[in-house]
């Protein structure tokens, strides 16, 4: 009886609907929170198509040349609120006056248009609770759209179909005022027959689209959380009698060379009348337009409102195969007539030949084993958010090209149909994915009953869209939504619908894997896991997500394609992921009134309303706050702290952060609904706390916390109403301060709200203020020195705008791209190009020139391209020449390179580089372009290399003060400082170039990788071990004259943190000045890093580096070295680099990622030279290779946005002996990349260069 009255109630809601609006909470909860209800009055999915009026018309395949098509994408009416119940009475009706609404460009999001709030989540829902299927619907933001449009008096008598490509999350139209339909599955089209409603002449459509329903628990993607029409709408026009779907395959025969196409149609007969000898005609063309054959079919009668499947086939004679390298396209071109031979529709589709297989654990392409050379994409754009232009699809194509990427998975949903269009004309392999994660509950969801007609109906309207495109070779089931019974049958159902493509699946555990998918796709594996793999796997193997590419990272990429290379059925993988999804949003700043005059960002998009005290900011708790940039004066590290707030709660949304630093320095914060805490890190967490009264919500409150050192307590509304002794010094962190969220917790992994509270004044002091001096009851002066943070937000002021990556990152964050989010190559890019080159040059005889050359292409001699040789010596190149090589795909040939060997110079290095040339048969790259290379030292060096020190050239002088030693050399000065034992000062003819160190640095600012707890989050040991400010003590040094042109230095020097005292650096120097203007630094050092049991974990136990810091002189101008480059390289991440002569301008030094991190570093380093603006300068050269680096900014340790970055007077540069790489998350840095505490000795040479450098 219960079930009959519920489903009573759905019936009458679903009635309702049809005479109204959809406005109260039951009809909404009927709908969005009904997973059994994933559409209403929608057509069945089938291909995309328009009819064309002619042959020659559908030919060029341009739906907006046809007559039976009409767009309307373009301007719209728009109105937001923040929830569906707050709906305009009526909008949906045809005399409904929407002129005094906004407009809105569709597609497009409604967040990067300015409505609603951005928020980016990893694996979590952005609302709370998790209680699938319940969504919020008190606040739920939504949109409602109008536009009219005008219906051609032609289309009259015909079936008129309204699509939408994507609309997200949930949405109902509305037609001349009547109820058309409803839709769930965003990323797939919604369509639904108009033609009752609509008129010749001017018509209307309304749109209600809510944020959130029962489908966003199956969209809780790695991503930011858009809404809105985002991809476009049109409506096209059929005759009663139509082709309503077609599917298209081919069949390759066992030589891979004569097809059989078959082309299967389903045919609607929406007329009156029975049809008989209703005919298609199926025309096949070439790329050219050139008939190649026709192909005809006949049913013999259709019953009127039935429809019939016609089954064509025919043998094609040696067509052109599709492949990635080689995607040839034919187009067919159906005409349907009626038994008088009268055309009744035209419709066009393209498509390629290629045949999929397994054999011998292999995947086969036209009979080929190919290697994936994959990228997961979002789809994303900085400006447009989830809606893709034709011109950004085709720039990531390009550059995919560029980087020899020959295969995407659409990570983790259906992308818009123009992708898959042009991925077929580019030629990409797709790994096309339902859209069906459930990350948060994934191994929840997929086996709660009431949720298998959503999995159903998300798998048919993607395979029925997508399945004629060549590109697509693989239907995958789902990203991290468990392995259920519903994906047993979503696979069976795939294999039934199109037994030619592979099955794939992507769930965590089991890894990447099931039982029924055809290949195998195990997940961040690292890469000596991938040789037990190759070794016994009985299927091939594709990851599916490997190789993260979070900020500064791709280390050890070439490890992971030495093993897909070496074993047969290890064929490559997807890369996490293609570009950074940074948004660009505008920058609003509020004023601290304290002497600091800190930089205070409002993130997200808070409002600027009245407060206790002139105005306050109101947050929405979507992801809005207060962020203060990170400041020394903020990292307080004393015993005293007072913090202190106005706030007006509005409701408990499960987390209200009043003012912190992180977990683990200070917070004032509400962390249950009914009670208030106050937490201060020392040596230990110390935390206090106390119930709420009964007036705490909807009413203005005084909030302090004070820490004297000897005890913390909490003050509310002037009252002391919780005490607990506390002691120590407040620990530091490097977490930014804020209002409204925990910058450590509330990060890309945190469930459902943040802060929606109001605030007013808000201060932090590092001294414990008076329960009389708390701003609840006197007036705080800016003068005060304790005063650190004084924020009243009376001002609210946009200062341009910044890429913002949403919640701060903890395991993965958005900003995990190959590129950067504008399109352009981040330095792993090249790395990726070179790791996924199409040949392989190995050395045979590098003294003759003779070099093994593999054709790692599947499907393309190397004798389309154009092999440019080259011998370098010392950076230059000294001889060239161009060679074509007949190498067919997969094979291999033993080349002696047409170069002469050159007089040999003693101690000059030789270089011989390849470059694999596009030579102008490519159909995306220029005859020049460079598609691949690879480079060798040649063995051809007199003397091994150049050594340090030659001779000398003129005599020394030596003065010496109370503080100083003064050593003069040709046209060069030293200053040593005797008090710190180090360099002070080196001078060229009188200028200074360097004016503090070098000294020993073990430490970087973190790259992203040693942040990440999905990594081991390294750097909170680093940091917490203070590895980051070494103190250096002198224990001696002495000085010695040798002759009157050599003179040394000898000091010993124990750096140590000044947290722990055990983790030391015993380092011994010898500095030799000579008169010629050298100086040779001999440095030693011995690592003892013993790791403070309650600080460390036992692996982490390396170091980030070792080598020699030091300050150049504001007037260094360019900085030019002699190694890898000319972009940043890294000890794991180099091998996409030249050896070379590189420069840059000092000036121009920018750190290129979105967040913050560790940049820069040249590895290999023979020598370098800092030019002064004087055209002087000074060099440094190793007797190792080196790594360098110039660091400009004086916060890049705390900074968390580039608008944050502060360039300092002096900028920072490294020469250091080791640097560890940047590993990968969640694969960290491999042992052999690793710079361990060791002893380690090393020397360089500095040298004055007083002859204008001019390059």
């Amino acid at each position: 009886m219960k079930n009959l009255i519920t489903i009573s109630v759905i019936v009458l809601f679903l009635f309702q609907v049809q005479n109204a609006q959809i406005k109260d909470r039951e009809a909404l909860s009927s709908y969005i929170e009904n997973p059994s209800l994933v559409e209403e009055n929608q057509l069945p999915p089938h291909v995309p198509y328009v009819p064309f009026e002619s042959v020659s018309q559908a030919l060029h395949g341009n739906w907006d040349n046809s007559p039976f098509y009409q767009t309307l994408n373009g301007s719209w009416k728009f109105q937001w609120t923040k929830t569906p119940l707050d709906a305009p009475d009526y909008f949906y009706l045809e005399e409904f006056d929407a002129s005094d609404w906004a407009e809105i460009r569709v597609p497009g999001t409604w967040q990067m248009q300015g409505y609603g709030y951005y928020i980016y989540r990893n694996i979590p829902m952005e609302f709370a609770p998790y209680d699938p299927p319940m969504v919020p619907i008190d606040f739920n933001p939504s949109g409602f759209y109008i536009r009219e449009f005008n219906i051609p008096e032609d289309w009259t008598g015909k079936k008129i179909i309204l699509h939408f490509d994507g609309v997200k999350a949930a949405y109902w139209v509305w037609v001349n005022g009547e109820y058309t339909g409803f839709d769930k599955g965003s990323m797939t089209p919604g369509e639904f027959d108009v033609t009752e409603w609509v008129k010749p002449g001017a018509n209307k459509i309304a749109v209600q689209v809510v944020r959130w329903s029962d489908g966003s628990y199956l969209e809780d993607q790695d991503m930011w959380r858009f809404a809105g029409i985002y991809r476009q709408v049109y409506l096209y026009a059929l005759p009663e009698i139509h082709i309503q779907d077609m599917f298209v395959t081919t069949d390759l025969d066992a030589q891979y060379k004569d097809a059989t196409l078959k082309i299967e149609c389903l045919i609607n007969n929406e007329s009156q009348t029975d049809l008989s000898k209703t005919r298609v005609d199926v025309q096949l063309l070439d790329k050219e337009g050139d008939k190649v054959d026709v192909f005809s079919g006949s049913l013999k009668s259709i019953v009127a409102g039935n429809q019939a499947k016609l089954v064509i086939t025919g043998d094609v004679e040696n067509p052109l195969k599709w492949s990635a390298e080689k995607p040839n396209l034919y187009t067919l071109v159906f005409e349907l007539k009626d038994a008088a031979g009268t055309v009744i529709e035209i419709l066009e589709e393209r498509i390629g030949f290629r045949e999929l297989e397994i054999k011998n654990a292999q995947m086969l392409v036209n009979g080929v084993p190919v290697m994936i050379k994959g990228v997961n994409r979002h789809e994303h754009d900085p400006r447009l958010g989830r809606t893709m232009t034709k011109e950004t699809i085709e720039k990531d194509f390009q550059l995919m090209k560029e980087l020899n990427i020959n295969s995407i998975r659409t990570c983790h949903y259906p992308n818009d149909p123009l992708f898959y269009d042009l991925a077929d004309q580019w030629g990409f392999y797709i790994c096309d994915e339902v859209n069906a994660e459930c990350h948060y509950g994934e191994h929840f969801l997929a086996w709660q009953p009431g949720w298998e007609t959503a999995f159903m109906d998300r798998t048919i309207r993607y395979l029925q869209r997508d399945k004629n495109h060549p590109c697509v070779i693989m239907w995958s089931m789902g990203n991290e939504c468990g392995l259920a019974p519903i994906h047993y049958k979503m696979a069976e159902y795939v294999r039934a619908s199109d037994p030619t493509r592979f099955v794939y699946h992507q769930t965590n555990y089991p890894n990447g894997d099931a039982p029924f998918a055809d290949i195998c796709g195990t997940r961040y594996p690292n890469p000596s896991m991938l040789d037990a793999i190759g070794d016994t796997t009985q299927r091939p193997v594709i990851l599916g997500e490997y190789a993260h590419a979070v900020g500064n990272s791709m280390g050890h990429f070439d490890e992971y394609w030495d093993r897909f290379y070496k074993y047969p059925s290890l064929q490559g993988g997807y890369i996490w992921d293609w570009v950074n999804q940074g948004l660009w949003v505008d920058l609003f700043k509020t004023t601290d009134r304290s002497q600091y005059k800190q930089t205070v960002a409002l993130m997200g998009r808070p409002e600027h309303v009245e407060g206790k005290r002139g105005k306050a900011v109101l947050l929405n708790g979507l992801d809005d706050f207060v962020e203060v940039t990170s400041t020394p004066e903020l990292n307080i590290t004393g015993d005293e702290l007072t913090l202190q707030t106005w706030i007006y709660p509005r409701g408990w949304n499960g987390s209200n952060s009043m003012i912190s630093k992180g977990n683990h320095s200070f917070a004032l914060e509400q962390n249950h609904k009914d009670s208030i805490y106050f937490t201060v890190h020392t040596d230990r967490m110390y935390q206090v706390s106390a119930y709420l009264p009964r007036d705490w919500n909807y009413n203005w409150h005084h909030v302090a916390g004070i820490y004297d050192g000897k005890q913390i307590s909490i003050y509310l509304d002037g009252i002391s109403i919780a005490t607990h002794p506390a002691s120590g010094n407040i620990k530091r962190t490097f977490y930014a301060v804020t209002i409204g969220k925990n910058h450590q917790r509330d990060h890309e992994q945190i469930p459902g709200f943040i802060s929606n509270a109001i605030f007013d004044e808000s201060m932090i002091h590092n001294k414990a203020l008076k329960p009389e001096q708390l701003g609840f009851y006197s007036e705080i002066t800016e003068t005060d020195p304790s005063l650190l943070l004084w924020l009243t937000f009376e001002d609210y002021t946009r200062d341009g705008e910044f890429l913002c990556y949403g919640a701060t990152p903890e395991g993965s964050a958005t900003m995990d791209g190959i590129i950067f989010s504008e399109r352009e190559y981040q330095p792993e890019s090249w790395q990726v190009k070179k790791s996924h080159a199409p040949i392989k040059i190995s050395p045979v005889n590098l003294d003759k020139l003779t070099v093994k050359i593999e054709n790692r292409h599947h499907f393309t001699n190397l004798n389309e391209f154009v092999l440019a040789c080259f011998i370098t010596e010392d950076g230059p190149g000294i001889e060239f020449e161009e060679i074509t090589v007949d190498i067919p795909p997969l094979q291999s040939k033993i080349v002696e390179i047409p170069l002469t060997k050159p007089e040999i110079k003693p101690g000059a290095e030789y270089h011989l580089r390849i470059e694999l040339h596009a030579g102008g048969n490519s159909h995306w790259a220029s005859e020049f372009y460079e598609v691949a290379f690879e480079e060798f030292l040649l063995p051809w060096q007199l003397q091994g290399r150049k050594p340090l020190y030659e001779g000398d050239k003129g005599s020394l002088e030596v003065e010496e003060n109370e503080s100083s030693l003064i050593i003069k050399g040709m046209d060069v000065s030293y200053v040593f400082d005797k008090k710190t034992a180090k360099l002070d000062q080196i001078s060229v003819l009188g200028e200074p170039m360097l004016v503090s160190g070098p000294e020993l640095n073990v430490y970087r600012p973190p790259i992203v990788n040693e942040i990440s707890t999905w990594t081991r989050a390294e750097y909170k040991d680093w940091y917490e071990w203070g590895l980051d400010s070494l103190i250096h003590e002198v224990e001696w040094a002495n000085y010695e004259k040798i002759s009157e042109n050599e003179y040394v230095i000898r000091t010993k020097i124990n750096s140590f943190s000044y947290i722990e005292r055990a983790l030391q650096f015993e380092n011994e120097f010898v500095y030799t000045f000579y008169g010629g203007g050298d100086l040779i630094i001999d440095h030693r050092v011995e690592c003892h890093i013993e790791d403070p049991a309650r600080r460390s974990r036992d692996d982490v136990n390396w170091l980030q580096k070792v080598g020699l810091q030091m300050e150049l002189s504001e007037h260094m101008t360019d900085i030019t070295w002699f190694g890898k480059g000319p972009f940043e390289t890294y000890p794991d991440r180099k091998t996409g680099a030249y050896t070379g002569i590189h420069s840059e301008v000092i000036a121009d030094i920018k750190m290129p990622y979105i967040i913050p991190q560790e940049f820069g570093n040249h590895t290999d380093v023979r020598w370098t030279v800092l030019t002064h603006e004087n055209g002087k300068g000074f060099a440094f050269y190793a007797e190792d290779l080196m790594n360098i680096s110039v660091n400009p900014y004086s916060n890049l340790n705390t900074a968390w946005y580039p608008y944050q970055l502060r360039k300092k007077k002096n900028p920072t540069l490294n020469i250091d002996h080791r640097v560890s790489g940047v590993g990968g998350t969640p694969i960290t840095v491999r042992h052999a990349y690793r710079t361990y505490p060791d002893l380690y000795h090393y020397r360089i040479r500095i040298s004055p260069a007083t002859e204008t450098l001019t390059e």
